[in-house]
């Protein structure tokens, strides 16, 4: 069936373990410089090649810009008067029922920032007004926060204390009258 449509079998010319030689494969160091020369380039069509790449470029450029964008409003963000007080308010909100070692974790970090802050330097207030207006915003919505996470702790504890009360005091009142001999559930 091959003979039939003038196919050759593929298998017979390359079982030979020939091309597989030293000889024949190529190193690392010179692929990359096959792969950059004109000879290269021009023996294998590449379909939109060059604008592929300027579009590669462009895409790359433009995340480039967008990192250096996002480093510099966290410059911004970090160097602002209300800097210390937002973060004071991020861990607060941290903290609201976090176990005992991770509160002092989180002090010891606001503690790192107080010494920080003393070497750093500070934007003046009115030197971005936008920026200004969500620094302030954000302090505000971080302490409500807080204060929103906080009553559902401090309901389950005031419960809880309730319920430790009540249990004592009735541990408290059988053990009393079983000494008494009044009323004995063992006996």
């Amino acid at each position: 069936m091959d003979g039939t449509f003038g196919l050759y079998s593929a298998v017979a010319d390359y079982s030979d373990k020939a091309l597989m030689s030293p000889e024949n494969l190529i190193l690392p160091s010179e692929y990359q410089s096959l792969l950059s020369s004109d000879t290269f380039r021009l023996r294998i069509p590449s379909l939109g090649s060059e604008e592929l790449l300027s579009e590669a470029a462009s895409i790359t450029t433009e995340i480039q810009r967008e990192e250096d964008m996002s480093t510099l409003i966290k410059a911004k963000i970090a160097s602002h008067p209300c800097y210390p007080r937002l973060l004071e308010a991020y861990i607060d909100c941290q903290k609201v029922g976090a176990p005992p070692e991770i509160a002092c974790f989180l002090d010891e970090i606001r503690r790192e920032n107080d010494l920080f802050k003393q070497d750093a330097v500070s934007t003046y207030w009115g030197a971005d007004p936008e920026l200004d207006e969500f620094m302030e915003t954000y302090c505000d919505v971080l302490v409500k926060y807080k204060s929103d996470l906080e009553r559902p702790f401090d309901e389950a504890t005031t419960f809880l204390n309730k319920i430790e009360m009540q249990l004592r005091n009735l541990c408290t009142g059988a053990s009393i009258r079983s000494l008494s001999g009044q009323f004995s559930p063992f006996f």
